[in-house]
């Protein structure tokens, strides 16, 4: 049987078992070798946190308080510039800070797109983009389509008690279907 070649995160973790000896290093394999890996580093009682799947990049996370399954703070493109902050985190012993929240129009400018553009894109009047991105209150089918429009992914996260974070899964409803009755209801 032949040995398989190690993959990207594999050859992280060698090259930082060799540069901190001292460091508590836990590599969390995926089932699937191509699933999402983890790579868990602990210098002292500093955590530094890794995720990574091919194609995907390196998410890096360092925080006294990082909860599990949050989303990475900083993302890296390849083994060599997270090799790199993961070192520079540990030596320093300092954290990294999630992205800061953006509005809409933020995201739509981020992206340089003007409004007529967008609404182009979403098959709007300008005039209709310009009152979703001054809305407070919107619904998640049209937030998730003004993301997805300016090449985004929504994620909508829950934040519980106990610093449980869970990734909430919005089930769309066909065209046309009443909405789906609780469990409760059909008793």
């Amino acid at each position: 049987m032949g040995k398989t070649s190690l993959v990207a995160i594999e050859s992280l973790e060698k090259l930082l078992r060799k540069r901190f000896p001292d460091a508590t290093i836990e590599l969390d394999r995926p089932r699937n070798r191509a699933g999402n890996w983890f790579l868990d580093v602990a210098r002292g009682e500093h955590p530094v946190i890794i995720g990574w799947k091919d194609g995907a990049g390196f998410g890096v996370s360092s925080s006294p308080n990082h909860a599990y399954g949050e989303n990475p703070d900083e993302v890296y493109p390849n083994e060599e510039a997270a090799y790199g902050r993961v070192v520079s985190l540990l030596l320093s012993g300092s954290f990294t800070s999630p992205p800061e929240p953006v509005r809409l129009k933020e995201l739509r400018k981020a992206r340089g797109l003007s409004q007529a553009e967008l609404a182009d894109i979403l098959n709007k009047k300008q005039g209709e983009v310009s009152k979703i991105e001054r809305r407070q209150d919107v619904k998640l089918s049209t937030l998730r389509d003004y993301v997805e429009s300016v090449g985004g992914t929504l994620q909508v996260l829950a934040r519980l008690p106990g610093g449980v974070v869970k990734s909430i899964e919005i089930e769309e409803q066909p065209t046309g279907a009443p909405p789906a009755k609780s469990q409760s209801a059909q008793r």
